[in-house]
């Protein structure tokens, strides 16, 4: 008899449990992040302030309610800004949407990295943007990592 209660005991206590990607049974697939657009909003001598227009894509068969986003934008392999948003925003079941964002980043960081910036006379600039989107519902934070060049060539 004891032995059965344990088991529905431990039965109940790992239905309970919600430790990690998956709600109501539902496995979830992380959602893609990228750079769609960087605006210049304010130039300071010590600190710059950017918007960053994120394209966030929806892998799933359910609408995923994002609460927050804490993200790095790295710039020719040097860190260029951090920032975290706590906007929410709901991305469709396979759909995509979009989060805007401002980050800040600090002249003296941004300067002490030219070295590494020869790529612009070359008219491209490598970028790549970390961090990690929180939904709602879910314990872990999803991670998420995308890269890309831009060509900086003018057309004539």
């Amino acid at each position: 008899m004891k032995l059965i209660v344990f088991i529905i005991i431990l039965f109940t206590l790992t239905a309970c449990s919600n430790t990690g990607n998956s709600f109501s049974g539902i496995q979830a697939i992380a959602p893609k992040v990228s750079l769609d657009n960087v605006q210049l909003v304010k130039m300071g001598l010590s600190e710059q302030v950017y918007r960053l227009r994120l394209l966030i894509k929806n892998p799933n068969s359910f609408p995923l309610p994002i609460q927050n986003l804490n993200y790095q934008l790295f710039i020719n392999n040097q860190s260029f800004a951090k920032g975290l948003s706590n906007k929410a925003v709901t991305i469709p079941s396979l759909g995509e949407g979009y989060l805007e964002t401002d980050i800040s980043s600090n002249l003296a960081d941004v300067i002490e990295g030219w070295g590494q910036w020869f790529s612009l006379a070359k008219r491209t600039l490598n970028y790549k943007i970390t961090g990690d989107v929180g939904v709602t519902s879910f314990a872990i934070p999803f991670p998420f990592q995308y890269s890309d060049q831009v060509d900086l060539q003018l057309t004539k």
